[in-house]
């Protein structure tokens, strides 16, 4: 069923919600700088591999590993995607699968704006394909953001306990993902929600002139993201999306593990640890610093991870190829997605 007041699937832009004008173009210009600190994090790699060094790696590589790799990070995507489609009839919308798989697929194009900050034009696009409110639908990317860096923590101490064979990491690693489960859940049982002693303090400040006629005007978002928020952070959902996310990053591990092997290295238990390590590292120091794609922070992490097994070299080949078939595969289709959402750019005027 739709929900009340949702707009059909496929159907044009609301007239008078539409963003401002430009918005599509402007995130072309942001991905174009994303593909330029792509490039640069890629050179990068090569001259800290040596670049003759580099191109004998590649000689001795098993180029049927890329197909896998790739087929790997589809299999991450797939995951995921089912996750989002959950959190989508979590906040109340109720997308067709083909509107769900086009929003998604968008993102990963806009998870290589700075800061991922492009991601929270899924929010809108759902809002303009359902007519589930925008800001209903915002908590999803902090939802799923937190619940993947949540699941890659735990795989990152699932590999420093192979490769320093202790099981200190990994207990680690999960007390902190149960413990940050356990905050979110807290805030979703209070979201939306004014404790007792804070009501006289909000009247008071819906008292005062200026301050209170913003909060009317920011009242009905604060609403509609704590009822999003609420609706999400459950336990439930929680360990639903942690659990799912610990099988669609594993798969990218996997990948990387592979790649490494097509380079000659033996598929053993050790290689898997530290592509572990390294991936998840990675994606976690790529998220930290806001870059574009996390170019730069994924790249050295991944590389200096590596180099603890591999040669430099090796670890510098390995890392362009799984951030080849990981983030800028994605990035690609990401872009022909947004494409088939530009209707939801346009900036309309209520009919007279």
């Amino acid at each position: 069923m739709t929900p009340p007041g949702a707009v059909p699937s496929g159907s044009p832009p609301v007239a008078g919600n539409g963003p401002p004008a430009g918005t599509f173009m402007g995130v072309a210009r942001q991905l174009a700088w994303s593909a330029l600190f792509a490039l640069a994090a890629a050179v990068a790699v090569g001259a800290w591999s040596d670049i003759n060094r580099l191109a004998e790696a590649f000689r001795a590589f098993a180029w049927e590993a890329i197909p896998i790799a790739a087929g790997l990070t589809v299999v991450n995507a797939t995951v995921r995607f089912f996750k989002w489609h959950y959190y989508c009839h979590r906040v109340g919308a109720s997308p067709t699968w083909r509107d769900s798989a086009v929003i998604f697929i968008a993102g990963f194009a806009l998870t290589v704006t700075p800061g991922k900050s492009g991601e929270l034009f899924k929010a809108w696009f759902l809002s303009k394909r359902t007519g589930v409110p925008p800001w209903r639908a915002a908590p999803i990317s902090i939802a799923e953001r937190a619940t993947d860096g949540f699941a890659i923590i735990v795989l990152t101490g699932w590999g420093l306990t192979i490769v320093w064979d202790s099981w200190v990491p990994v207990a680690l690693a999960c007390a902190g993902a149960v413990g940050g489960c356990a905050m979110l859940a807290v805030i979703g049982s209070a979201a939306g929600t004014v404790p007792a002693w804070a009501r006289p303090i909000e009247a008071w400040l819906m008292s005062l002139p200026v301050v209170g006629k913003v909060l009317d005007r920011v009242e009905h978002r604060i609403r509609d993201m704590s009822a999003g928020a609420a609706s999400l952070f459950d336990v439930r959902s929680l360990a639903l999306a942690v659990g799912s996310g610990i099988l669609s990053w594993g798969a990218e591990s996997v990948a990387l593990w592979y790649a490494l092997h097509a380079f000659g290295l033996p598929a053993d238990w050790s290689l898997m640890g530290y592509a572990l390590v390294a991936l998840n590292a990675g994606t976690l120091a790529g998220a930290i610093s806001l870059m574009p794609g996390g170019a730069g922070a994924a790249d050295a992490t991944i590389a200096a991870v590596l180099v603890g097994a591999v040669s430099h070299e090796v670890a510098g080949a390995a890392t362009l190829v799984i951030r080849l078939c990981t983030v800028w595969f994605g990035a690609v289709l990401g872009i022909f997605a947004l494409v088939d959402l530009r209707d939801c750019f346009a900036s309309t005027s209520p009919s007279k």
